[in-house]
């Protein structure tokens, strides 16, 4: 039983690598580079923040792939916003949209850090002690 479960992290592990893959793929040639920039940056930080807590690999990339598919569509709704904004507005909401770009990608990455950071435990050697 042990071994079968074993084998199925492995596969479930593939399947999230190959929709972090497709993400960045998708965001490259569908959106813009912008966009696969972004994904690119929050995967880095993802992997580096969440990979030093305790839980299964499978599980910390499922947060992954998921952190990917929700930067993909608000990469695309903020692509979107922007077409129809310069098409309306004119040029002025493209300066508009490239100083709220950022922060607009921020609040998405830093809300999903925070909730899925909260689903991962600790490691044993980080755990704080309560002084009374």
């Amino acid at each position: 039983m042990h071994r079968l479960e074993v084998e199925f992290n492995r596969v479930l592990s593939l399947f999230f690598l190959e929709i972090i893959a497709l993400c960045s793929v998708a965001s490259l040639l569908k959106i813009n580079v912008e966009s696969a920039v972004v994904l690119f940056i929050f995967d880095f930080l993802f992997v580096s923040l969440a990979f030093q807590l305790t839980k299964a690999l499978s599980v910390k990339l499922g947060l992954l792939a998921l952190g990917n598919v929700v930067g993909l569509f608000c990469n695309f709704v903020f692509y979107s916003l922007n077409v129809v904004g310069v098409e309306y507005f004119g040029e002025v909401f493209g300066v508009f949209y490239t100083i709220s770009y950022p922060l607009l990608n921020m609040m998405w990455m830093v809300t999903f850090w925070s909730l899925s950071l909260a689903i991962l435990p600790k490691t044993q050697n980080m755990k704080t002690k309560v002084k009374s």
